[in-house]
């Protein structure tokens, strides 16, 4: 089990690869959060979204990883979840800011 945590958190930084392949093209200021209408309304600097985005999910799938193993968890796909969240979540943040 401790594999498919490793192996989760792997992917979960390796989303900085993601976010360095459109390194030149993002704005120095990312937009986060919107209104209702669209607009935005909060911003991150790039290197907070770009370095931190994969970190914060690298440490929710440790410790999620844990739990789920202290709990004996046999579903394997379960150890997973967070990586492909933080994929998603890569991709949703450069589709927005680009």
């Amino acid at each position: 089990m401790k594999k498919h945590i490793m192996i989760g958190s792997l992917i979960c930084v390796a989303t900085v690869l993601i976010f360095l392949v459109f390194w030149g093209k993002l704005p120095s200021d990312v937009p986060i959060h919107f209104d209702s209408n669209g607009n935005v309304n909060s911003v991150l600097p790039k290197t907070a979204v770009v370095f931190g985005t994969p970190a914060i999910c690298a440490i929710l799938n440790v410790f999620s990883g844990f739990a789920l193993m202290k709990k004996n968890e046999e579903r394997t796909f379960m150890y997973y979840l967070i990586p492909v969240i933080s994929i998603i979540v890569a991709v949703v943040i450069l589709v927005l800011a680009l």
